[in-house]
């Protein structure tokens, strides 16, 4: 058998990996915990600080909707696309007095009216005016100037221009709707001795209608930064705070990320990611919202994509913010070591305890598979070590008792076959052989040999060479029996009682024992020539029906067979003289075919009222070896 792996390293090695297996799962399942957690909390708070812009927003465009729809309705706008070279300097300065009143957020109740002749505008309201224009329905573009404003002030950005190649159809498809939409377009600012910036202005269309005709004559173009004040407010905060995770805010526009906050690196990288998402969220109208975390640089971020021009014919805009997990990353790096640090040193102590506990139980193990190859080998002293009493030293407790058990069914074992045949003692330990008092009738074979002259030759011979002696005649006489397959079924004295066919039967008993008989003869004379003694025997074979079975007493038995064909072959024994084999006519009649006999006048034997046919057996001829047959039990 292949020589597999041990016992210990299979135990250390199923220890080892389930240790392995549950550090990874705890390690896996605490930081999913404690990245939702994370995830949670931080939500929480980025998702009130991108609902503040986006309510900002919102107000402020709410508001930004109001006024252009108020004041695409003056006058004064109607004027400038009806192309009227004069407007009075009353429509002038009402148009501009609401103007300014409304992105001041003051009531004319609370405050003086701001009139275009009288002083400089105040520098917020300079700062907020923004920039406002008219376009008519061919597309020119007209700039509605303040009389107080620095001259050029409001054009550093230029509206979005309808004179190019397919931008009529969108201001045709803009007009024709009659409603007002918002839309994004970047723009540069630049302060002296500064920087320029690529910033993004929010610009309110309002169509204007004609009020005789009631046709849409051109729109009012209203622009304003498009940074709300919160997003200003939450920009100055993290810059005078400096906050370990701020808030990354801006705006996506054809393609581009508009932002003072984020790092153009880490902008180009959240853009690919953002535009994918947006390329893969469904089509069609209305409101996109949009949270997912996104990678850059070897950061997690987490991403809010608010869509703020979904129904706008001109330029699609998104609100964008991103929120850094860095921390919660650090977190979890930092969760990953420890846990892999305890679960190091747990693998290492239970590997160690494993390899105490595996040593303790494989030595004892090896002891035993060693005492069994001892016992198989027919050592039955070997007695394993009992070192413990727990359930290992019970199972050693257990092959001891099992090896002595065994020894004493050797010992018992070969005594039986001491004080009986062979065959009958295998028959009786296998349980093939009925125990019961009594038996059953076969067809049998008896043989009975008798030494001639025993008495008269032993008179003077002191005992202990007669059995010496007929030691060596028995054990001579029963390598005999045995090696044609019969059974020594008794010794009297000198005399052997062999029986063939009793137990297994060959198909040929009768002739087996024929054979017997006349090697027995040849045997003894082989060993008077060895020995120069003078011994001869007679044999007498018998065939018939016979009882055989276990007989005697209820605590003393003997296999032996019973019947008239037994006391024959005893008798056919007493007539032979010496060196001679006696068999019957059933013997006889089983073996003529093959055999050489020479019929003897009928025999009166005692016991039996009529005289007996016998024949003086010479020869037999050779058969085939019955141990090339399948022995059956013998017929009844």
């Amino acid at each position: 058998m292949t020589k597999g792996m041990r016992f210990q390293t299979k135990l250390m090695l199923t220890l080892g990996g389930m240790i392995i297996a549950v550090t990874v799962a705890l390690i896996w399942a605490t930081g999913a915990k404690v990245r939702q957690a994370y995830t949670r909390q931080f939500s929480e708070k980025f998702e009130s600080l991108v609902g503040q812009i986006e309510a900002s927003r919102a107000e402020r465009s709410g508001d930004f909707l109001t006024l252009s729809a108020t004041l695409a309705k003056h006058p004064f706008v109607i004027a400038k696309l009806q192309g009227k070279e004069s407007i009075d300097e009353k429509t002038t300065d009402d148009f501009w007095r609401i103007y300014s009143e409304s992105i001041r957020g003051d009531s004319a109740s609370r405050e003086p009216k701001i009139r275009t002749g009288r002083g400089p505008l105040p520098p917020d309201l300079l700062s907020r005016i923004g920039r406002i224009s008219v376009v008519d329905v061919e597309g020119e573009e007209t700039l509605l100037q303040h009389p107080k404003m620095p001259k050029g002030r409001g054009q550093q950005m230029k509206q979005i221009s309808f004179k190019k190649r397919g931008s009529q159809e969108r201001l045709k498809q803009f007009l024709s709707e009659n409603k007002q939409q918002t839309f994004f377009q970047p723009a540069t600012h630049q302060r002296p001795g500064e920087k320029k910036l690529e910033l993004i202005r929010e610009t309110v269309a309002t169509p204007v209608t004609d009020p005789d005709s009631g046709e849409v004559i051109g729109a009012l173009m209203r622009s304003a930064s498009g940074q709300t004040e919160a997003e200003r407010f939450l920009q100055r905060y993290q810059s005078e705070f400096e906050t370990g995770t701020p808030l990354l805010a801006g705006m996506l526009l054809d393609g581009e990320l508009y932002s003072p906050s984020f790092d153009e690196a880490t902008g180009d990288a959240l853009l690919s990611a953002i535009e994918e998402k947006i390329a893969l969220s469904p089509g069609g109208k209305g409101h996109q919202h949009m949270q997912f975390e996104a990678s850059a640089n070897g950061s997690a971020y987490l991403i809010h994509v608010d869509e703020l021009t979904s129904e706008s014919a001109l330029r699609p805009a998104y609100q964008v913010a991103a929120f850094p997990l860095a921390q919660l990353e650090a977190d979890l790096a930092e969760l990953r070591i420890r846990g892999s640090g305890i679960g190091g040193g747990v693998l290492v102590l239970g590997l160690a305890i494993c390899w105490i506990l595996a040593r303790n139980l494989s030595t004892p193990l090896q002891d035993l598979a060693r005492g069994t190859e001892e016992i198989r080998a027919g050592n039955l002293d070997h007695r394993v070590h009992i070192s413990s009493g727990d359930e290992v030293g019970q199972l050693a407790l257990s092959f001891n008792e099992m090896a002595e058990e065994l020894k004493q069914k050797a010992l018992y074992r070969e005594l039986l076959g001491k004080v009986s045949d062979e065959s009958v003692a295998q028959a009786l330990v296998s349980g093939t052989l009925d125990l019961e008092l009594g038996g059953e009738i076969k067809e049998v074979s008896v043989l009975f040999c008798d030494i001639r002259g025993f008495t008269s030759m032993t008179e003077n011979m002191p005992p202990t060479e007669v059995i010496e002696m007929l030691n060596e005649h028995m054990t001579a006489m029963t390598e005999v029996v045995r090696s044609c397959y019969g059974v020594v079924d008794k010794f009297v004295g000198d005399e052997i009682m062999a029986v063939f066919g009793a137990l297994k039967s060959y198909g040929d008993d009768a002739g087996l024992a024929a054979r017997c008989a006349l090697e027995m003869v040849r045997k003894r004379a082989e060993l008077n020539e060895a020995n120069g003694t003078e011994i001869h025997i007679g044999i007498g074979v018998a065939t018939g029906e016979a009882v055989a079975g276990c007989m005697g007493s209820n605590d003393r038995l003997n296999y032996t067979v019973l019947g008239a064909r037994v006391n024959l072959a005893a008798r056919l024994c007493s007539a032979a003289g010496a060196m001679e084999v006696v068999i019957d006519d059933k013997t006889f009649a089983s073996v003529q075919d093959e055999a050489t006999a020479t019929p003897m006048e009928n025999l009166a034997l005692k016991g039996f009222a009529n005289a007996v046919a016998a024949y003086r057996l010479d020869a037999v001829g050779e058969r085939e070896d019955p141990s090339s047959l399948n022995p059956v039990a013998s017929s009844t």
